[in-house]
């Protein structure tokens, strides 16, 4: 199987990982619509997780997920971004 990627739209400042994931980095907060990612060029991502990650509120962290909408990442795993964003 052969995964293609097309970067395009909202994919341009995540780096993509395979066909329909995306890594992206940025600060954790929480908002109105759940847990929020603003990345260092003001992109946000709405990120949908079945982790708790309250620990990681407020700090700059790292995304790995699949692209579920225009602005909706459901993430596979969340760290501490070590070299910040």
């Amino acid at each position: 199987m052969c995964a293609t990627c097309c970067v395009i739209g909202a994919f341009e400042q995540g780096v993509v990982v395979s066909s329909g994931r995306i890594r992206v980095s940025g600060m954790l907060s929480r908002g109105r619509r759940g847990m929020i990612l603003t990345t260092n060029d003001d992109e946000v991502w709405i990120i949908e997780s079945e982790e708790l990650v309250d620990g990681l509120m407020g700090m700059d962290v790292i995304v790995d997920g699949t692209v579920v909408g225009l602005d909706r990442l459901k993430a596979d795993w969340i760290g501490v971004s070590s070299t910040g964003t």
